[in-house]
């Protein structure tokens, strides 16, 4: 006899995890979430949730929450080229959409946030920190794990549906023997904080496009910005040496207006495209990293997984037919329809990334123009905003 029972066992408490967590226990799903680390989540990870997403957390109630707790809005872009000369400015205030602003808030909090709104509702459970989740059977009715704590106690769960957000590394879904194809792209993600950046007051994110690729200067909730640009494989190396003074120079002599401004290093992140062949299996859904690991350039993972979390829940049975067999057949709609809905925002995501890999002088000019274009061309310009705000693919 199982000591849990739950109707949702979900194996991850990242920013997937969490959200799928809250989602879920808020309308009404018993939840058992499971996180083996108690450290925060990467700082230097992406922190901006489009206004498509906002709409979502809204419709889930926990929009009002994240504000409570730190989170800001922020207009939009600006676009520069190295000389700092304005290009474009992505504003999105403007749009006729629920909420036309970015919410931005430190990544490491996020998750936080996703698991105090489940921890409002009496039939939600979190485990943390776990030492290991095994799992034990799957029969007709439901799967069953032995989970054991860090204060060493063993305790058996049963479930009638598993989410897997296990992150890049899956463990999970290796175990359950879940196929994924992986790219890795040639150029690393080198990310810089300071904290004598100020923003402007509509917080914009500011990108300027140089020879070597995109600098984005990305104002924080708490104050200074995180520098976001990318490096060849072949210079981490060297870049893991450097002191504050010698990335100030760096970015110095890329963007000149930053040069005064100092800065240190937040972590390097080789990125690679992960796509899973099949998102389901039997009561087993992947979501997340798990599932589809993005590249970074355009902070476009977290709030694919959130649209992903509440596509699943739409399509969810009710409470009173919740079982294994009416999930199986829920999870096949679903990967049938939410990999059709996204698998042109993977396609776009995967070209941006190799676009990033190749970018020189030439594609600098290439994109000068396009951003000048898009300013000066209003129809071409709400396109390009209301991709960027989540309203299709970008």
């Amino acid at each position: 006899m199982a000591e849990i029972n739950t109707e949702v066992l979900i194996i991850g408490g990242g920013v997937a995890g969490s959200a799928a967590a809250c989602a879920l226990s808020k309308k009404g799903y018993e939840v058992l979430l499971l996180e083996k680390s108690e450290k925060p989540q990467d700082t230097a990870r992406g922190d901006h949730l489009q206004p498509a997403v906002c709409e979502i957390l809204g419709k889930w109630n926990v929009l009002d929450q994240f504000f409570k707790s730190g989170a800001k809005k922020r207009a939009g872009s600006l676009w520069f080229d190295e000389d700092a000369n304005f290009l474009m400015d992505a504003n999105v205030s403007e749009l006729n959409i629920p909420e036309p602003y970015f919410m931005f808030m430190n990544h490491e909090d996020i998750s936080g946030v996703f698991v105090s709104a489940a921890e409002e509702n009496q039939n939600f459970s979190f485990m943390c920190p776990i030492v290991s989740c095994t799992h034990i059977e799957t029969n007709d009715e439901e799967s069953l794990f032995e989970i054991k704590s860090k204060d060493g106690l063993i305790k058996t769960a049963s479930t009638k549906m598993i989410i897997i957000a296990d992150g890049v590394a899956s463990n999970m879904g290796r175990y359950f023997k879940f196929e994924r194809t992986s790219f890795r792209y040639e150029r690393a993600l080198a990310v810089l904080f300071s904290d004598d950046y100020e923003a402007d007051e509509f917080n914009n994110l500011r990108t300027y496009l140089t020879d070597r690729g995109i600098v984005t200067m990305i104002p924080r909730a708490k104050g200074g910005c995180k520098i976001g640009l990318t490096i060849d494989r072949k210079e981490i190396k060297s870049w893991k040496k450097m002191s504050s003074e010698d990335y100030q120079k760096f970015i110095g002599e890329l963007v000149p207006i930053y040069k005064d401004l100092k800065m240190y290093s937040a972590g390097i992140y080789p990125p690679s495209m992960i796509i899973a062949e099949n998102w389901s299996k039997e009561n087993i859904v992947l979501i997340g990293d798990a599932c589809h690991g993005l590249h970074p350039g355009r902070s476009q993972g977290m709030n694919t997984t959130i649209k992903c979390v509440d596509h699943l829940l739409g399509l969810l049975p009710s409470k009173k037919s919740f079982e294994k067999d009416t999930v199986s057949n829920t999870l096949v709609q679903y990967q049938n329809e939410m990999k059709s809905n996204i698998s042109e925002l993977l396609q776009a995501n995967h070209s941006m990334g190799i676009s990033m890999d190749n970018f020189d002088h030439n594609s600098k000019i290439d994109e000068i123009e396009k951003f000048k274009l898009l300013e000066q061309n209003k129809e071409a310009g709400h396109t390009y905003r209301m991709k960027s705000a989540g309203y299709g693919v970008f």
